[in-house]
């Protein structure tokens, strides 16, 4: 496998796909295509198919990139049942396959990529619906011998990597409280009130529980309330208060109904306060106040060795390390499967909490 490119396709050609690239605002590159379009990515992956079953997102991806029709297929065509031998060909000398679908399909697509034998698959989070469907993909995968990367692109983004580095080595301190919130709206990002997509606690408060998991480890649930607006519905709030595993707390608070989106972890240990925000990291040391004698405040502060902004990119960041595996110079992998039946199983005890 080493010095030759990775046979890629593509599935799904919507927003994190390929279209967020055209945000004037975003680190680039910040979708999938990006990546693989990228002069990095092209001199190590080769795109040999686009399989999504909106015609005008075909051609709009077609245009984008300079590509030809050729390549391009419905979702449909994925059936095992309905390929081709030319097709079923294609699809076997595939080294990756990128579902960047709706969540609801993420389950019934990634069986059929396993059965079909492509060795390595990268899944949009939440990797399903239910933690038992995860399982089911873990098995599978496992019988197969496929890896599975779940893109929580957090985990590969130099200054999380740092701040996780600092608080794994305790060289801030024990963690004492640590308060997530996740705000949406009700349209936008996304399908976070989609029943294609669940609710904000799965669809974008999977993020937070992802870092929570990966920061401090698998949190125990202490309380949960999940507020829906009625019967049926998705819900407009959840809240939950978890242990973790070292002694300190989580509150969590993932809502919509808000006119912004804001995503944020406050970290407080006996020392130092930590702000993960995606408007930026704030870092703070407690320091003799200049306001109260006898008393400490907290000072702003900023890190050696802080990776900067522009030389952060985590979207790259996964695609080097699926690379590397792919390729036989690294085995290990950060965005595991595992960590991601653990992350729905939190999810789904919040969900649960208010029944019990």
């Amino acid at each position: 496998m080493r010095n030759r490119k990775i046979n890629t396709i593509l599935i799904g050609l919507g927003r994190i796909a390929t279209r967020l690239e055209a945000d004037p605002f975003r680190n680039k590159p910040c979708t999938h295509a990006g990546v693989l379009f990228s002069s990095w990515g092209k001199s190590r992956f080769s795109f040999n198919a686009a399989f999504e079953k909106e015609i005008s997102r075909r051609e709009e991806f077609q245009k984008q990139w300079s590509l030809p029709s050729r390549i391009f297929f419905s979702e449909k065509d994925l059936s095992v049942t309905s390929l081709t031998s030319s097709e079923k060909q294609l699809l076997a000398s595939q080294d990756l396959a990128i579902i960047a679908t709706p969540s609801s399909s993420h389950f019934p697509l990634a069986k059929e990529l396993i059965s079909l034998g492509i060795p390595h698959l990268l899944i949009e989070k939440p990797v399903s619906l239910e933690a038992k469907e995860a399982k089911i993909l873990k098995r599978l995968s496992d019988k197969k011998g496929t890896k599975i990367w779940i893109n929580h692109e957090r985990r590969y983004h130099p200054q999380y990597q740092f701040v996780r580095d600092h608080l794994q080595r305790k060289q801030w301190g024990e963690v004492k409280s640590v308060r997530a919130s996740v705000f949406t709206s009700a349209k936008n990002p996304g399908l976070a009130f989609s029943s294609l997509g669940g609710g904000p606690l799965l669809h974008d408060g999977t993020h937070a529980l992802d870092l929570i998991h990966w920061l401090f480890g698998k949190p125990k649930l202490n309380y949960a309330k999940v507020i829906f607006p009625k019967l049926g519905t998705i819900e407009d709030r959840a809240t939950a208060w978890f242990s973790l595993p070292s002694g300190g707390e989580i509150l969590l608070d993932v809502s919509g109904g808000r006119k912004y989106f804001q995503f944020e972890l406050d970290i407080l240990t006996e020392e130092y306060r930590v702000v993960l925000s995606n408007d930026g990291f704030q870092f703070f040391r407690a320091q003799p106040s200049k306001l109260y004698s006898g008393f400490h405040s907290l000072v702003p502060i900023l890190p050696k060795r802080f990776p900067k902004k522009e030389k952060s990119n985590a979207f790259l960041g996964i695609y080097r390390e699926i690379y590397e595996v792919i390729s036989g110079k690294k085995k290990s992998q950060e965005a595991y499967i595992g960590d991601n039946i653990e992350i729905l199983e939190s999810i789904e005890s919040i969900y649960q909490f208010r029944r019990k």
